[in-house]
């Protein structure tokens, strides 16, 4: 049977060890991008002693508390995150691009399916919540009592975006590789879709998409953006990556001036 939990209802949550003693408290939820974009790899967890990585394939349970088939002695130390996705650094508050809505969204709460059916749980991201229904749970959890809390919630429409609809937007060029972070997704729009998605955007995120894309979809995007904020993107992008896009260009006498 498939199950629900939210981010914000697993972060938090005690920690406990193969004895039953409680070792601390869920601090992060990540995924390995590399190996798998949707399944929860790694849980961060706070102890006494640090934060130490507790890996998810190690969990028997989530319900009650996050239950480990191990001692918190065998967790290693939380170092050396570089290639792991972050749920709540990484996602939560973040501006990402809703490919199938053709829009910028901010994320205010992440929803992970469990699936029970096997002896080992499986927790994977199944959608990003947009709407006031995240930013509600995530403001009065441990603030109101859980019953009255999701009494609440029930009464606020979901607004969720399935993860096969989500691009993420990284800026770290370096980030952007080890985590596997493409758009292939975005690239599939329309160039006048792609550039709509890209004038809402930061300066540095305009730029990641257009370092990002295929040169071809980049030059066809570009020419579909604002006169007055070609210049910039041209002016933010690598040399060699502007000599690539030039001769996809249909006319680059206005696009670089």
């Amino acid at each position: 049977m498939n199950h629900t939990v939210t981010l914000t209802e697993l972060l938090g949550s005690t920690v406990y060890d193969a004895a039953g003693v409680a070792c601390g408290r869920v601090r992060e939820v990540a995924l390995t991008p590399q190996e798998d974009r949707a399944k929860v790899s790694t849980l961060i967890v706070r102890t006494r002693k640090g934060n130490r990585v507790l890996p998810f394939a190690l969990v028997t349970r989530i319900n009650g508390g996050v239950r480990a088939q191990n001692s918190v002695k065998e967790w290693a130390s939380s170092e050396g995150l570089e290639g792991l996705f972050l749920l709540e650094r990484d996602l939560l508050d973040q501006q990402v691009i809703d490919v199938n809505g053709r829009k910028v969204v901010r994320v205010n709460d992440v929803d992970l399916h469990e699936d029970a059916s096997t002896s080992q749980i499986v927790l994977k991201v199944g959608s990003v919540d947009v709407g006031a229904r995240g930013a509600v749970r995530r403001l009065l959890k441990g603030v109101v009592p859980a019953a009255a809390l999701h009494a609440l919630l029930k009464r606020i429409p979901e607004r969720p975006i399935p993860w096969e609809f989500v691009d993420v937007i990284e800026t770290d060029p370096a980030r952007r590789v080890k985590l596997k972070i493409s758009h292939d997704r975005l690239a599939k729009l329309h160039p006048a879709d792609i550039a709509d998605i890209v004038e809402e955007l930061a300066p540095d995120e305009r730029e990641a998409i257009f370092e990002t894309l295929d040169e071809g979809v980049a030059a066809e995007a570009l020419e579909e953006v604002e006169p007055k904020l070609q210049k910039s993107i041209v002016e933010s992008l690598d040399s060699e990556r502007v000599a690539d896009m030039r001769p996809c260009l249909a006319s680059d006498g206005e696009v670089f001036g």
